[in-house]
């Protein structure tokens, strides 16, 4: 078992006291209920909307599911998506490994929003730090922002994958920082329409103008 999978489990066994915590099922949260944080090992993790979370959201397998209007903490899973509704506030990052992280209209994420082999798509999203992934497509639709850069890590070990990347920047959306690929021998191609930008730098990757 690699290190950073070890300290994960410890990190998460020790987060149980206090919180909501199962293995081998799923959570859930009812509408507008106020919950601490959320914890599983195998199982996915179901808040529903207009709800008060006021620790993180972490599960090992299974995915991460935020209903509209909720208020939550770090959202974080190994195997599995993480979907947030609309108008949704995550006070902290939204991360997966393998998944996709999705963000509905009018949410804010005040972290980073990361995978790596996932697709990331934002729609009408502010997020406060970085986008990362390794080996995800990117989509900002709708008006969406991202305050710092978006990074394409670099690829190794069991997560080598030389696919072709695509970061679609449309809709009015805006990145304040720049586009960094790691990798200068990754494909990476960087739509951009019309309407939308981005300020920085754009690094080891084709733009494209549409």
């Amino acid at each position: 078992m690699k290190k950073t999978t070890i300290m994960f489990l410890l990190l998460f066994v020790m987060s149980f006291w206090g919180c909501d915590a199962s293995v081998n099922r799923s959570i859930h949260v009812g509408d507008g209920e106020h919950s601490g944080g959320l914890n599983s090992v195998n199982g996915s993790i179901h808040v529903g909307s207009n709800c008060s979370v006021d620790g993180n959201c972490h599960t090992v397998n299974g995915r991460i599911e935020i209903g509209d209007g909720s208020q939550v903490r770090d959202l974080e899973t190994v195997n599995g998506r993480v979907r947030i509704g609309e108008k949704v506030n995550v006070d902290g990052h939204a991360t997966t490994v393998n998944g996709s992280v999705e963000c509905g209209a009018g949410s804010k994420v005040h972290g980073r929003v990361s995978t790596v082999n996932g697709r990331i798509e934002l729609r009408n999203t502010k997020v406060f730090e970085e986008v990362t992934t390794v080996n995800g497509d990117i989509l900002l639709s709708e008006k969406s922002v991202v305050r710092g850069d978006i990074i394409i890590k670099g690829s190794h070990g069991h997560f080598s994958n030389h696919r072709r990347l695509e970061i679609r920047i449309e809709g009015g959306s805006i990145v304040e920082g720049g586009i960094d690929v790691h990798d200068p021998d990754r494909e990476v191609k960087v739509y951009i329409d019309k309407d939308s930008k981005v300020n920085g730098e754009i690094r080891n990757a084709e733009v494209v103008r549409i």
